[in-house]
């Protein structure tokens, strides 16, 4: 049998003592401790598993809820989207603008960064992108049609009752026929005359025959002439907004009587003022 022979150091001086160990004994505390070693190991990678296994766990239960909500989501903005084309075109027919066919609509305006995974997102976006360009014109088509529409004569200048009409009449200075180029409102002396429409001051002064005038360059052609005035409150540049004061009634210039002449042309030409207001003249 085989035995191990250890040299032990005694204290008393010169003398050894040989201690024999049997070697399996060695072995066998060697492979205990090793077996302890491996068991801790497996214990603790065990519990570990079972840790990560529980957290990918409640993780996959976390992101099925959300695909949940985020599928919903989606379909909620699809149906969104559907509503918004449709009344997309019913806001461009209102500004005569053309309509987009929905076959144009599907195919959408690609963008600047890579596609979505998910081809139903990306389609999605695409259309989203193309409505925001149609939105964008219709914006632009509105705003120029507010432009016109606040360039456009549409009240009375001042209060009172037309003493004479456009049209041809009996000229009272010299009693020939002549062309009567707008209208003429009788209304106290000093009351206010407003700008019938949003424009530009492109003639305030005195004029052979009219007097104190002004006239008003409102864009697309049409022009405003308010004559026989008793002050001007504006000058040559000066914007105006759709009744704002611009002058006072009075009776300068080759008149009869105290009253405003109101004359609207449209390029150059003069036209019936009556036919570019939207309610009725009254006095107070």
């Amino acid at each position: 049998m085989l035995r191990l022979r250890v040299p032990v150091a005694l204290r008393r001086p010169l003398r050894l003592a040989n201690l024999s160990v049997r070697a399996y004994v060695v072995c066998l505390a060697f492979a205990g401790t090793l077996a302890l070693f491996l068991a801790s190991a497996m214990l603790v990678t065990r519990a570990l598993s079972r840790h990560h296994l529980s957290a990918l766990a409640r993780e996959n239960a976390t992101l099925k809820t959300r695909v949940s909500v985020y599928a919903a989501a989606l379909d909620t903005f699809r149906q969104f989207l559907v509503g918004a084309e449709q009344m997309d075109n019913k806001l461009r027919a209102s500004v005569n603008l053309p309509l987009i066919p929905a076959d144009i609509r599907l195919m959408g305006v690609g963008g600047s960064g890579p596609p979505s995974p998910e081809p139903k997102v990306d389609a999605m976006l695409r259309r989203l992108r193309f409505e925001q360009q149609s939105l964008a014109e219709i914006e632009r088509a509105v705003q120029e049609q507010q432009s016109r529409l606040q360039g456009f004569p549409s009240i009375w200048p001042v209060q009172g009752w037309v003493a004479s009409g456009y049209g041809f009449r009996r000229d009272p200075f010299t009693g020939a026929s002549v062309l009567h180029p707008g209208i003429d409102i009788i209304a106290p002396c000093g009351a206010p005359v407003a700008a019938t429409a949003a424009g530009r001051v492109i003639y305030a002064g005195w004029k052979s025959g009219w007097g104190r005038c002004v006239e008003l360059d409102h864009g697309s052609g049409i022009r405003t002439f308010y004559a026989h005035c008793r002050s001007l409150q504006v000058k040559v540049g000066n914007r105006v907004l759709r009744g704002d004061i611009i002058a006072t009634v009075g009776n300068s210039g080759r008149s009869t009587g105290t009253h405003l002449h109101y004359g609207v042309a449209v390029n150059g030409k003069w036209v019936d003022p009556s036919n570019y207001v939207l309610g009725p003249l009254s006095a107070n």
